[in-house]
């Protein structure tokens, strides 16, 4: 019985010790990246209709706190996270939040920053949640499973970092109600020229 149980002890300090390293890797890797450009594809699933939308766009990364997704299809929708500042167009609507205020935008402004920049131990800590890596043939899969149910917020986040570059190609987001948002990132150019004005926020008319 010993013998089992001191195996067992090994085999997972033994798995422990892998994840650790290929978070440590991803990390690594993410934090020369100063600036990220490339096209994504939102999906959001509504559980309750059975009904899926998709949306397209432009992301922008630069630094540690800036991030613009200017989306081409509705032309109208955007998001840009500067600083503190939250900022979403969705359809008629515009918000704006001080998410230094805020504590459920600035839950969803870490999440967001925190993933784009290889950084999900870090958000798993912030939040107590339960983390498991795993090297796949599309990459590096990362689920993160919150340890308690909360009025918001997610249940559990799939992220998957490419192989060779360590860059996020895919996120997917599942809340406690059934509904999902599963964004998926192409044609990623790290520490490329972008223009600063990609993150300023629209003055009110």
């Amino acid at each position: 019985m010993r013998t089992i149980l001191v195996t067992l002890c090994l085999f997972i300090c033994s798995t422990l010790g892998a994840q650790n390293g290929m978070l440590a890797e991803i990390e690594k890797a993410n934090a020369a990246y100063k600036t990220i450009e490339g096209s994504f594809v939102r999906t959001q699933t509504n559980a309750a209709k059975g009904t899926s939308v998709k949306t397209d766009g432009v992301l922008y990364i630069s630094g540690e706190d800036l991030m613009a997704q200017h989306y081409k299809a509705p032309s109208s929708d955007l998001l840009i996270i500067n600083g503190d500042d939250f900022f979403m167009i969705r359809g008629k609507k515009k918000n704006r939040f001080d998410t230094a205020k805020n504590k459920t935008m600035r839950g969803l402004r870490n999440t967001l920053l925190y993933c784009i920049h290889g950084k999900p131990a870090v958000l798993a800590e912030e939040n107590g949640a339960e983390i498991h890596v795993e090297k796949k043939s599309k990459g590096y899969e990362v689920t993160l499973v919150s340890a308690k149910k909360t009025p918001r917020g997610y249940a559990k986040i799939v992220l998957t970092y490419d192989l060779k570059s360590k860059l996020l190609t895919q996120m997917q987001m599942d809340e406690y109600n059934g509904n999902s948002t599963l964004y998926e990132m192409t044609e990623l150019k790290p520490n490329g020229a972008i223009d600063a004005k990609v993150f300023d926020i629209p003055e009110k008319k």
